[in-house]
Formats: C-alpha cells, structure tokens, sequence
C-alpha cells in the first residue's frame, strides 16, 4: 500500500514538473477557467411624469368643475392676468390696463400672443371666454359685476363695462382665454402644452409656438383617468400619476401614502369666527366683540389644529398682501390681558361659580360649527376653552351642513365659526352687506370705507384704502379672522426641483423646473 502511494505521488510530481518544464520552454501555458459573470444590468426606465384628470367632467376649462381637471388647466389655456403669491396681478395675455375715473370701465391692451395654432389672441376671443365665464361654476363668482365686454374696433382693446366699481379688476381676471374648436372638441389655448387625443388616451404635448423663453422640460405629460376617490389615492401611491394637489385640513380631505415632497401655496379661503350683532345678544356689543378676539390665540390655531397649513391673521386680507396693515392687525391679535380688561371695564365679575356676569345676567355664548370638518370642530373646541378660561359659558353646537346653516339663517348663534373663499380682490361685500353677514351686521362708516376699498387702484391709493377700512372694522368689529388657509401640491419625492406653486395655477413656473430623474 505505501509503495502504490510512494509511486502515485512520484508520477504526480513528475507531471507537475513536466508542466513546468514545457512552459519554460516557451509553450503555451493551460488555459484558464472563465469566471461566471452577472448578466448584463437594463438601465432603469425613465420616470413618466403623469397627471390625473376626470373623464367625466366636461374638459372645456369654461364649464368643468373638477378641480383634478383645473390643476392642468393653466398648462393649456392662459389668462389675461396671473395672481402671484402676493395677491399681485401679473400681466399674461393683457399687456397693460387702465380704469375710468369711476371705477366702472377698464380698457385692456393685449400683450399679441397667439393660441397654439398660431391663431393671434384678439379682443373678440377674450370678449367672449369673459362672458362664457359668467355662467361658469368656477368663474362666475369673480365675474358677477362684469355687465358687458365689448371690442374697441380701432385699437382691438377689450372695454370691460362693471355694474358696481372695482379698482381692482385685474385681480379677477385670472380666467381661462380659450379658441373654440371643432364640434365636441376642447378648445385650443396659448400656453406651453396642449391638450390632446381622446378617450383614456389623453395628454399634453409641448406647445411649439409658445411665446415663453424657456420651454417646458416635458414633450409629452400623460394625462390618467381618475374617477374616484380611491382610484386618485393608489394612483398618486403607486406612482402612477406624479402630482396632485389636497387641502389637507378641508372636509373630506384624501389621505394619500408613499414618500412624496409637499409644496404648500396661499388661497383666499379664510377662515373666521362670526357674531350675531342682534341687540337682543351679547355680541351686539362692540367691545365683547374685541375682547372675543384677543382670546383667540390665531398662531397656535395654525400650527395645532391645521398643522402649518394656513397663516394667521387678524384681518381679512392675506398677511402676503401688500395692503396688509399689521398695525391694526396687532390691536386685533391674542393678547389674553387685554381681553381681561375689556371684559372688567365692560362690568363683567366671576359669579359663585366663576363665570361671569352683568348684574344678574351670566355671560353665556352659544357657539355653531359644521361638523363635516374634523379641523373646524378642533378649532371650535379649542377657542370654547379659550373662552371659558376667561371665565365665558360657552354652548358649542357641532352641526351637520344643513343644521348648521339653518342656525347661522335663523339667527340661532351668539358665534359660529366659518370659512369663505374671497375674490382674488378680498372683497368683503357678502361678509359685510350681503347673504354672509348672518349676523345682520350694520354700520354705514364700515360701509362707506369698503366702497372707497373697492374704488381705490391697486398700488399706495388701494393700500391707504385697505388701512382705512381696517381701522373702521377694527372699532366695531363685524367678525374676527382667524387664518388663511394653504392648499398643497404633493410630488413624487425627488423628481424636479424649482418648483413654484401659486394660487390657481398649482404646477406655475413648470418650464422652470429642473428635471432630477
């Protein structure tokens, strides 16, 4: 046995050193073995940036109503003028303006652009996308004074003809300027995309005869059917559709997953708490009225109850504004101390029972909200606390949409709590003097200073109007604002950078962006 060994492993040797030897030589040395390798990596797909729309919403800009539909809109079908994030009007399709000594008449020059067919924008299209406008759904509302719009037919300047002067129209006329087309089809439009195909198949192509300097970073946008709530949820969380825009303390707001990036804008949606001034009720006194709103503590409102999504302000015109006046917004403002005090020289002392009282009569407040909102009920509660710690009995009536509004008509409430969706012009008319003053406000000098409000032109004239009014509703105040409320544009996380989102126009200033994958 060992000598077998002995010669296996001679031989073995023998055949390694032979192997040598030959290789020495200059012969070909063994080929290797190959190493097993990974098949090749298929570059990653490139991402789709894609957009929802409603199918079942009719697609001309000036008679749907899907707001899934209106966060593209501006991509298509520009306006004569664009609110920035000051509430500023900005010149798009109109090149300049100028208004008649009584605020009743504007002459619009047109900036020469042209709808995507290479068809000029006149006077005779803008004339008649105003006046489809007043029967919109979406559009109506700002344009209710327009009572006639006529073309100049020398210069073609568009003559808009009020029922009630506004030196500030501008502002209102951030509405969709459309081409009619063909029988059916949508009309064209003059900005960076235009809408096409049909059926399920729908997108936006690049608009090649858009007037912008810098194009937008997407040839083609696909536009996917949504037609439920939940179909918009997985959409957004799959990927599917690339942004969507929430309010995300509204009733019903959706509740969507995944990693995205959160880009808020301003709105003109305020919110408020209203006083019944019936001379019957507590609050027909001007000075409870003030001391209710020094309780109301507006910033831990907004960071508490609305998670950010909203600003806080004291009077109702957006702090972004330019007419903003801060001084009289500070004599509105939380300051626990002064209502104190307003509350002891207006001869309130706590009671047995530490609630306040006039003599005999206990200073009891029955307050109404709309229980549709868990945010509103929040807030409700919160400033039903705030109240009571001052020493107020406070009723609170969470109510559905229907009993709620049948309290505020009725006249059933000492307060409620409220949310309005003002003009672009922060027009207080329905609050003061209309079908929202619920608590049959009066008061001819707050009158007069909202009408030379409107009267002014937008710049120092509009801002001093703006103080004036203030400071008139500030000493007998018809209802105390609270906040202004933020929307939201939701992104696939890290797709572009640059983004810019504005009211009504949530996807503003795309060609700007900066495309990441």
């Amino acid at each position: 046995m060992r000598g077998r060994a002995l010669r296996a492993g001679g031989l073995l040797w023998g055949l390694v050193l032979a192997l040598a030897l030959t290789a020495c030589a200059g012969g070909e040395p063994p080929e290797e073995s190959a190493l097993p390798t990974a098949p090749p990596t298929a570059p990653p797909e490139p991402l789709v940036f894609a957009l929802g729309y409603d199918p079942e919403d009719d697609l001309h800009p000036l008679r749907g109503s899907s707001q899934l539909n209106q966060d593209w809109v501006p991509l298509v079908y520009e306006c004569l003028y664009e609110l920035d994030n000051t509430f500023t009007p900005q010149p798009r399709l109109a090149r300049s303006a100028a208004v008649s000594e009584d605020g009743r008449v504007w002459t619009l020059t047109l900036a020469g652009k042209t709808f995507s067919d290479g068809t000029p924008v006149t006077g005779e299209q803008v004339a008649a996308s105003l006046l489809a406008a007043k029967g919109s759904e979406v559009y109506g509302q700002r344009l209710a004074s327009v009572s006639g719009v006529t073309v100049d037919g020398e210069s073609g300047d568009v003559v808009i003809t009020l029922s009630r002067p506004n030196g500030s129209l501008p502002a209102l006329l951030d509405v969709p300027i459309v081409l009619e087309g063909e029988e059916g089809a949508p009309p064209l439009g003059s900005g960076p995309y235009i809408l096409e195909g049909g059926g399920d198949s729908r997108l936006l192509t690049a608009n090649p005869r858009w007037w912008g300097t810098d194009q937008p970073p997407y040839g083609e946008i696909p536009l996917r059917p949504i037609t439920t709530a939940d179909r918009h949820i997985a959409a957004f969380s799959s990927g599917e559709i690339t942004a969507v825009t929430t309010d995300f303390t509204g009733t019903n707001a959706l509740g969507y997953s995944g990693t995205y990036e959160t880009h808020d804008y301003p709105t003109s949606h305020m919110l408020y708490v209203g006083f019944n001034t019936d001379r019957r009720r507590p609050c027909a006194n001007a000075g409870l009225r003030l001391a209710l709103s020094r309780a109301m503590d507006r910033s831990s409102i907004v960071s508490a109850m609305l998670s950010g999504h909203a600003l806080s302000a004291a009077l109702p015109l957006s702090p972004l504004h330019g007419a903003y006046d801060e001084g009289t917004a500070a004599e509105l403002d939380y300051q626990v101390a002064a209502a104190e005090e307003g509350l002891a020289e207006l001869g309130y002392a706590p009671g047995d029972d530490g609630v306040l009282k006039k003599g005999r009569q206990r200073l009891s407040l029955t307050m109404v909200v709309n229980n549709d909102s868990a945010a509103k009920v929040a807030i409700a509660e919160y400033l039903a606390r705030s109240f009571q710690s001052l020493g107020m009995e406070i009723v609170l009536q969470p109510l559905s949409w229907d009993d709620y509004i049948a309290a505020l008509s009725a006249g059933e409430f000492d307060l409620y709590l409220g949310e309005v969706k003002l003009t672009g012009d922060f027009d207080l008319t329905a609050l003061l003097t209309g079908e929202l003053n619920y608590g049959g406000y009066e008061n001819w000098a707050v009158f007069g200073a909202l009408q030379r409000f409107r009267l002014a032109v937008d710049g120092e004239e509009r801002a001093a109007a703006a103080s004036a009014l203030f400071e008139a509703m500030a000493a007998d105040l018809p209802f105390a604002t609270l906040c202004f409320k933020h929307n939201s544009l939701l992104l696939q996380w890290g797709v572009v950078s640059g983004v810019t989102p504005a009211r009504g126009d949530p996807l503003h200033g795309i060609e700007g962006w900066t495309v990441l994958q």
